[in-house]
């Protein structure tokens, strides 16, 4: 792509201003006319595609127009050598303005060595390229402003004829967010955290229930084995004389009811605290 800052555009379009005035630009200029019937890819294009041509005009009468606009419509392209043209063309299409929602867009732009000959020769070629981007650029973006959207990166190709003409356009990140990839909806997180929350909820009743059920069994073991005791008691007749004997402690049902007592203190119940968030 062939690059010009807005100080080099604006000089060179003078300088091939100043020189459209001239007897032979004018004359080599008509001749160019003269020839344009039987050259342009433009004419034979229309006639291709009747649907197409009103849209076609249209397009080339924009790229008069930005001609006009800096006082080069008379300009002879070409007794210019490739490397002025080149120029002299990047310079008018730094005039093509953006529509203010494209502020962020990046282009690259490619033309073969067959189209800029075209162009060069073709002053309506040239006009429909102009008006093609008149055209592009106006288009205004309807997601500008949104979070994440920093415009589109478009990539035009351009060659002898109308038909060779292809572009696409990608969409880019906004400068220093996430890629596509890495970006994830609201929706998306919303259901992650929703996952971990019930998640977390299932191993907290688990844990209850387990711990609840140690401690139901050990007040059950222990129920029997106090009854045990008593009947004993009762039958050697040493109610009396021997104190009763009491379940002694395993150290894995007591760890149970210690952790399950904490548990109700930490999360309380239903009726004081509420269900679990």
């Amino acid at each position: 792509m062939y690059i010009t800052d807005a100080i080099n555009a604006q000089y060179l379009l003078k300088k091939y201003s100043a020189s459209s005035g001239s007897n032979v630009g004018r004359k080599t200029f008509a001749d160019a006319k003269n020839r344009l019937e039987q050259e342009s890819v433009v004419e034979e294009y229309k006639r291709k595609h009747p649907q197409d041509a009103r849209h076609v005009e249209e397009q080339v009468k924009a790229g008069r127009a930005i001609r006009r606009k800096n006082g080069v419509d008379g300009v002879a392209t070409e007794e210019m050598s490739m490397d002025e043209y080149k120029a002299y063309f990047h310079a008018l299409l730094d005039t093509v303005p953006y529509d203010p929602t494209r502020v962020n867009d990046q282009m690259m732009l490619t033309i073969t060595d067959a189209g800029w000959e075209q162009m060069k020769k073709d002053p309506d070629y040239e006009a429909w390229i102009l008006g093609y981007f008149v055209e592009d650029r106006s288009v205004r973006n309807p997601f500008y402003g949104w979070g994440g959207n920093g415009g589109m990166f478009s990539i035009e190709h351009f060659g002898a004829s109308i038909e060779e003409h292809h572009g696409q356009g990608f969409m880019k990140a906004a400068p220093g967010s996430k890629t596509d990839e890495d970006e994830e909806s609201w929706w998306t997180k919303r259901h992650k955290r929703s996952k971990k929350l019930m998640k977390e909820q299932l191993e907290r009743a688990q844990k209850r229930d387990t711990l609840k059920k140690a401690a139901v069994q050990e007040a059950y073991l222990r129920q029997q084995y106090e009854s045990a005791q008593k009947l004993h008691h009762f039958l050697t007749a040493d109610v009396q004389t021997s104190p009763m004997k009491t379940m002694p402690e395993r150290p894995d049902v007591s760890m149970a009811m210690t952790a399950y007592n904490g548990i109700l203190d930490l999360f309380g119940s239903p009726g004081e605290k509420g269900a679990d968030a």
